[in-house]
C-alpha cells in the first residue's frame, strides 16, 4: 500500500512540472511596457557618497521647470526614472546637458523600447568641448569630426568660430565615456614635417581628479593614489581643463570692427556725418571744405 501511494505522489508531481513547462501566451505586454517607459529618462549620480534625494528632486525640476510636469522616482542601486508628459520638456532637458548635483555629474539615458531603467548602462554623457590653437583653414567640419572622435564620440559642432581677443576656438559636442581619463591634447600635423598640439577645454566641467583624470571623484578618492601608497604622486590634470564659462547678452560696441565684416564700414556715421569710403579716398555728405588749425598745425576736413 506505501509502494502505491508513493508512485502516486511521484506522478502528481510530474504532472506538476509538465504544467509547469506548459508554455502560457502573455497578449499585450510589450506594448504596456513600452507606453511605461515613454518619454522617460534613467539617471544617476555619477559618485558614491548618499545623495540626498529629496533636495535632488527639487533642484531638478526648478532647474527645468517641466511645463507639464515631471515625476522622479528612486529605483534601484541608486538609479533613478524621470517620466515627462510631454516630448518639448524631454528635449529640454536633454539639449541642456550635462547637468550636475552638488557639484557631481549626473549621467542620463533615453529609455528605448525593450531596454530595463535597472539594468542599461549609465557610462555616457554629453561635453560641449573647445578646441583651441587650430590654424586658420583647419576648422572645417571633417577635422572637427576627427578631433571630436578622438576626444570622445563626435555629435556635432558650432560652425561659428568664437572669437576671444586673439584666440580662436572650435565648439564640437561629444559623447564621452566616464570610465576613461579626459582628453588634453591632440598632436596633428598641418604639413610637410609640420605639426603642432590641438588644446581641448570642457565647457561646465565640475569635479574631476587631478591624478586620474576622471570624473566622478577627487584625489582623496582615487584608486591610483591607493595603489601608489606614499610615492611621490604627480597630478596630470589641472583647471586648464575647464573652459571659462560663456557670457550670452553682451552689447558689442559699434567700434569693433571684424576681420569679415568689412562693409559695416564701408557705410557709417562719424561726428555726425555719413562717410562713404571709395577706392582711393573717402567722401563726407559735406559739400565745402572746413579748415582747421589745431596743435599739429593746418588740416582740412
Amino acid at each position: 500500500m506505501a509502494n502505491i501511494d508513493l508512485v502516486d505522489t511521484n506522478l502528481a508531481n510530474l504532472n506538476i512540472i509538465d504544467e509547469e513547462e506548459d508554455l502560457l501566451l502573455v497578449l499585450g505586454e510589450d506594448t504596456a511596457v513600452e507606453q511605461l517607459y515613454k518619454l522617460c529618462l534613467v539617471g544617476r549620480v555619477l559618485t558614491d557618497s548618499i545623495v540626498n534625494f529629496p533636495a535632488l528632486k527639487n533642484t531638478l525640476a526648478d532647474l527645468w521647470h517641466p511645463l507639464r510636469g515631471v515625476t522622479i522616482t528612486e529605483i534601484e542601486d541608486k538609479r533613478i526614472l524621470f517620466k515627462f508628459y510631454s516630448e518639448i520638456d524631454l528635449n529640454l532637458v536633454l539639449h541642456g546637458l550635462p547637468w550636475f548635483f552638488n557639484r557631481h555629474l549626473i549621467i542620463f539615458h533615453k529609455l528605448v523600447e525593450g531596454e530595463d531603467p535597472n539594468s542599461v548602462p549609465l557610462w555616457h554623457t554629453v561635453f560641449w568641448v573647445q578646441v583651441h590653437n587650430l590654424p586658420i583653414g583647419y576648422t572645417l567640419k571633417e577635422t572637427t569630426r576627427q578631433i571630436g572622435d578622438f576626444v570622445g564620440k563626435f555629435e556635432e559642432y558650432d560652425s561659428s568660430l568664437v572669437t576671444r581677443g586673439v584666440s580662436k576656438f572650435m565648439r564640437v559636442r561629444v559623447i564621452i565615456n566616464v570610465r576613461l581619463p579626459l582628453k588634453r591634447k591632440k598632436r596633428i600635423g598641418i604639413g610637410q614635417n609640420r605639426f603642432i598640439y590641438v588644446l581641448f577645454q570642457y565647457e561646465r566641467l565640475s569635479f574631476f581628479c587631478f591624478i586620474c583624470g576622471r570624473l566622478g571623484h577627487g584625489e582623496n578618492y582615487c584608486e591610483v593614489k591607493l595603489r601608489m601608497g606614499n610615492q611621490h604622486i604627480e597630478f596630470g590634470w589641472d583647471l586648464t581643463l575647464r573652459a571659462t564659462p560663456r557670457r550670452g547678452g553682451q552689447v558689442v560696441s559699434k567700434w569693433i570692427r571684424e576681420e569679415s565684416n568689412t562693409d559695416k564700414w564701408q557705410d557709417m556715421e562719424i561726428d555726425g556725418e555719413r562717410s562713404v569710403r571709395k577706392a582711393g579716398g573717402e567722401a563726407t555728405n559735406n559739400n565745402e571744405e572746413k579748415e582747421e588749425v589745431g596743435p599739429w598745425g593746418r588740416s582740412t576736413r
